[in-house]
């Protein structure tokens, strides 16, 4: 039983080349606040990316919203891992060496969206190796209704 969702900001929810949700975001925010699941979205940035986080509406779906300059850092995501098993917190994100690489080294289950900038990036090893991959956000919809029942 699944208990956290972590979302990566940009590319995964979010094009920072247009400046808008990506497709089926919604659909999805929908879907895992239904579930009465604890969301996090984590990323890059900084007071303009909250600020685009109010200017999209999407603040209500989260618990917590973190912004941070540079490299992403793996202390920013154990304050989210579920205590008693990190398996009940998936991650989802779009960068297997990154986000996703973070989530299994702290044990969590993760989901690869596999589109775009970044859908090029092979695991570097098998520790990198995701649980899930899906090439969209459509996709993990149907991957994240048949696992939070």
């Amino acid at each position: 039983m699944f208990d956290t969702i972590i979302f990566d900001w940009k590319r995964t929810l979010y094009d920072p080349d247009r400046q808008v949700l990506i497709g089926g975001a919604m659909e999805l925010l929908d879907l895992i606040k239904s579930k009465n699941l604890l969301m996090v979205l984590i990323g890059k940035g900084g007071e303009d990316m909250k600020q685009e986080v109010k200017r999209l509406k999407i603040s209500k779906y989260f618990t917590h919203i973190v912004f941070a300059e540079g490299e992403k850092d793996p202390q920013v995501f154990l304050p989210y891992i579920s205590k008693n098993n990190p398996k009940e917190t998936i991650f989802i994100g779009d960068r297997i060496r990154s986000e996703l690489a973070i989530g299994k080294n702290l044990g969590a289950t993760t989901i690869w969206i596999k589109q775009g900038k970044f859908a090029v990036e092979e695991p570097e090893n098998n520790d990198q190796e995701p649980d899930y991959i899906v090439s969209s956000l459509k996709d993990c919809l149907k991957l994240i209704s048949g696992l939070v029942v």
